[in-house]
């Protein structure tokens, strides 16, 4: 085109099939409008026009041409997408972009999906886009189905693959037959892989950690929260990015760290009984829905994992469909998983037991241990899970940093301590188990006063020792 062409186009102004943007400083949503017109009638962007029609143009080096070419290839599924660069007298360069009527509608642009109606861009409703899908042809078909076509099977993890493959024979959910395949065939087998390109799907559970630099949605965060709120410290602060396994073998990690053990004991026993605060299959439960059922079309999605004082929370992006409330989770329900192939293979290894019971069964879990069941909501385009703590849990200070430097028999007096409440010192050395010289005891229980974890009443021979419950 050249530029009485490029003159005799703007006289048109900004229509359905026409947008002015002033530069490539806009060129994200000159592409939001692209994704648009192939999901409309087709049309034309004008980079180095403004509003009005004058063209102002700008100056194209060889990184203003990458980085254009990046943002087309954030398109999908593929489109032929023309980019034209037409010179002006005033020595600028107008950039054209010329977007056909698209062939495999819905598209989407940076993980979205976008329509065009007269002079005006818009992001697509979920319904509107899960509409076209079902009318699509051979891309009627979930995100996680679609073709991840720039990668090969170097960018997987292999070991993880055979994993998939052992764990889902010894839980009957694959065939034996399946361990003489090759790495191809296995893939086949479990469909993320077609027509030798494998999907999203496959990126998302099996690629290597340094491969996924194009899916910045396999995203992690965790923190521990001081107090009941986000405006309390950090105690820890992490950020991880990695297949799904990865993240779920992390969280897992983060939550040994900072969940408390709650201490009980049995009548006629000596043997304390440790166990997390909150019940591990529960929260399990809960990771591996976020991991599955999450949207993962949007680019810049996350999950999260808070722990404050007094509850766990995980939240992960993309609301509920529309076949379900918050109300249903809380009760039996049938399932819509967004994410069929990433949610099988979760199946398959045994990770999950039946879809659509997840949350019923999060909710026994606690009613079991006699804790408030976990809250749903749906908040910030996305779904959370909150479990509270019987009890809040005790910030960490100074002396609960000293207890952990105390000795085991120092330890061991605070369980004897706690389990029969005030006692004399020659009752303790009965119930240590071990023969010791009472100066040891002396210091053993000097110390512990010191950490005020302990204190005594009485004198000489009537003293008593207790624990010090405001410590």
């Amino acid at each position: 085109m050249d530029i009485e062409h490029l003159q005799s186009l703007i006289k048109h102004q900004e229509s359905e099939t026409l947008e002015f943007k002033k530069s490539t400083a806009q060129l994200k949503p000159a592409l939001e409008t692209v994704c648009g017109f192939l999901n409309a009638k087709g049309g034309v962007v004008l980079l180095g026009v403004a509003d009005n029609g004058n063209i102002i143009g700008q100056d194209i080096t060889d990184k203003t041409k990458q980085e254009i070419a990046r943002e087309i290839d954030k398109i999908e599924p593929h489109a032929n997408i023309q980019v034209e660069y037409v010179h002006c007298p005033n020595e600028k360069t107008v950039i054209l972009l010329k977007a056909p009527k698209g062939s495999h509608i819905p598209y989407t642009y940076d993980g979205r999906a976008f329509k065009r109606i007269q002079s005006t861009t818009s992001q697509m409703s979920q319904q509107q886009y899960k509409q076209l899908l079902t009318q699509g042809g051979q891309f009627n078909c979930s995100w996680d189905e679609m073709p991840a076509a720039t990668f090969d099977l170097s960018s997987l993890n292999q070991e993880e693959i055979q994993q998939t493959i052992k764990q889902g024979i010894q839980a009957d959910r694959i065939p034996p037959e399946a361990l003489n395949d090759d790495i191809p065939h296995m893939l086949k087998r479990l469909k993320l892989m077609k027509d030798d390109t494998l999907t999203n799907a496959a990126l998302i559970l099996f690629a290597k950690n340094d491969h996924l630099r194009d899916y910045p949605q396999c995203h992690l965060k965790m923190a521990r929260f001081r107090g009941i709120d986000k405006t309390g410290d950090f105690i820890d602060n992490q950020s991880v990015d990695g297949n799904a396994f990865f993240l779920l073998a992390e969280a897992t990690m983060f939550m040994k760290r900072h969940l408390p053990i709650a201490s009980t004991y049995q009548q006629d026993k000596f043997e304390r009984i440790d166990e997390p605060t909150l019940p591990v299959l529960a929260v399990r439960e809960a990771l591996i829905n976020a991991i599955c059922h999450r949207d993962y079309s949007n680019r810049s999605s996350s999950i999260a994992l808070a722990i404050y004082d007094d509850r766990l929370e995980i939240w992960s992006y993309g609301l509920l469909p529309h076949e379900l409330t918050v109300e249903d989770l809380k009760k039996s329900h049938t399932s819509h998983p967004r994410n069929q192939l990433i949610a099988d293979i979760f199946f398959k290894r045994k990770l999950v037991e039946k879809w659509g019971t997840g949350t019923t069964k999060m909710i026994d879990l606690c009613e079991e241990r006699q804790l408030p069941p976990p809250e749903f909501t749906e908040y910030s385009g996305g779904v959370s899970v909150t479990f509270k703590f019987k009890e809040p849990i005790r910030t960490i200070t100074k002396t609960t940093v000293l207890y952990e430097n105390l000795t085991p028999r120092q330890k061991q007096i605070i369980d004897i301590l706690t389990k029969y409440g005030i006692l004399r010192s020659r009752d303790i050395l009965t119930k240590l188990g071990e023969p010791i010289p009472e100066r040891t005891l002396r210091f053993d229980l000097g110390k512990l006063r010191k950490l005020n974890i302990v204190d005594k009443q009485g004198q000489s021979n009537t003293t008593r020792w207790f624990i010090n419950k405001n410590k």
